[in-house]
């Protein structure tokens, strides 16, 4: 006839083999020797955990180098905008034929500095002037060519480039742009 065995806490029947009872959980196994430790209360409550701490989104694990800007070749470099610098019955008259060729196609109105080629549109290429990105020298986009067209604020913007270094107006300034001869 075979042993039985019951858990000492709960009175739960056990299988010889085993170490824990199923039913509270208390070890069945005595020590053989006496141990200085305090035995764990009954209902001890479970072991505090560290709070969760969703990861951060991009976090930067390692100090990387900033960032530094692609170098340009080919474009005008910024100390030549002085000497390139469009005069204002030029500009004045680019505008008109574009503004002629405009109201014959209004949807070319929009992209008037790039249509043709890019940065030259029809009024510009007649007069010898090009539209460049400010800081690259580069002919512009046809988003920069968007952007500077639909910037214009009437009387201010026809005389505003009068009245800066760079002979800029307000949809240059947006669309980062600036109007030069072209000696090419």
């Amino acid at each position: 006839m075979s042993k039985k065995y019951f858990c000492p806490n709960c009175g739960t029947s056990a299988g010889q083999e085993d170490k824990f009872c199923l039913n509270c959980g208390k070890s069945l196994v005595k020590d053989s020797a006496p141990s200085s430790k305090a035995q764990k209360p009954q209902h001890e409550a479970p072991a505090q955990q560290a709070p969760y701490v969703p990861p951060q989104p991009y976090a930067q694990t390692q100090q990387y180098a900033p960032a530094q800007p692609m170098p340009v070749s080919g474009g005008i470099p910024k100390h030549a905008y002085a000497q390139l610098r469009a005069s204002y019955g030029d500009r004045v008259l680019a505008y008109f034929i574009d503004g002629c060729i405009s109201s014959f196609c209004p949807p070319l109105g929009c992209f008037r500095d790039i249509i043709p080629s890019a940065g030259k549109g029809f009024g510009k290429s007649a007069m010898n002037l090009m539209v460049v990105d400010y800081d690259t020298g580069l002919p512009i986009t046809a988003g920069q060519a968007c952007v500077r067209t639909i910037c214009f604020i009437s009387v201010i913007d026809v005389f505003l480039p009068l009245c800066n270094d760079d002979g800029r107006r307000i949809g240059d300034f947006v669309a980062n742009t600036i109007v030069l001869e072209d000696r090419s």
